[in-house]
């Protein structure tokens, strides 16, 4: 059976890291397949979080007038509205009982867990929680957030899907427009998914980054 190792190598992948670049213009007339979005959305899914917990919500905006008016509050970039995909990136505001209920529930019955195992698990991650005042939790769901931003960018810059990500948003209005407050949710980024316009000049432009010995050590 073949293993990820041997379906992609180490050139194959920095490759694609190279290709990605933050995209300024999208083709409005190109648009992802049905199975792409869904492989992009299922790598948020899936996203590292701290103990698995996923406080955090995506909001797949596909409505254009949503759009349109999402762009009004992102300082007119055209990005919101001329990607094929958006998709708004929420952290929770707090994390209640239920949230840790359902998880660990979840979680249990999936690893076939005793019931007397899955409550200690609801106790040891309800303890870890409410130690964090809100607005230490609140950074601490943030964090995790941005985890889940980086792993959608790679898939897609490993598909070949040209992608944005985009904190220039005002996260109040994003909040009252995308109805999150009610939610326990705050807006904190975006990203949007398609393919590049040929007309964006930024794709041609050289990637730069420090070199490894610049930011990277080894002790």
């Amino acid at each position: 059976m073949e293993t990820t190792a041997e379906r992609l190598t180490t050139e194959e992948l920095i490759s694609a890291l190279n290709w990605r670049y933050a995209t300024k213009k999208f083709d409005p007339e190109r648009k992802l397949k049905d199975e792409r979005v869904d492989a992009l959305l299922e790598s948020l899914r899936l996203s590292a979080s701290s103990m698995g917990l996923q406080p955090y919500e995506f909001i797949h905006v596909k409505n254009p007038e949503i759009r349109e008016q999402l762009k009004e509050h992102s300082h007119g970039q055209t990005q919101i509205t001329d990607a094929s995909e958006m998709i708004v990136f929420a952290a929770k505001t707090r994390v209640d009982d239920g949230h840790i209920e359902d998880f660990a529930r979840l979680e249990g019955e999936l690893r076939d867990r005793s019931e007397e195992q899955i409550q200690q698990k609801i106790e040891r991650t309800k303890a870890y929680v409410n130690r964090m005042d809100q607005e230490q939790l609140f950074n601490w769901n943030s964090r995790q957030v941005y985890i889940a931003i980086g792993t959608i960018l790679t898939a897609a810059a490993l598909l070949e899907i040209d992608a944005c990500p985009m904190e220039g948003i005002k996260g109040e209005e994003y909040d009252r427009i995308l109805q999150l407050e009610h939610l326990n949710l705050r807006s904190l980024a975006v990203v949007t998914l398609g393919y590049r316009s040929s007309a964006d000049s930024y794709a041609s432009q050289p990637k730069f980054r420090f070199p490894q010995g610049r930011i990277i050590k080894t002790i």
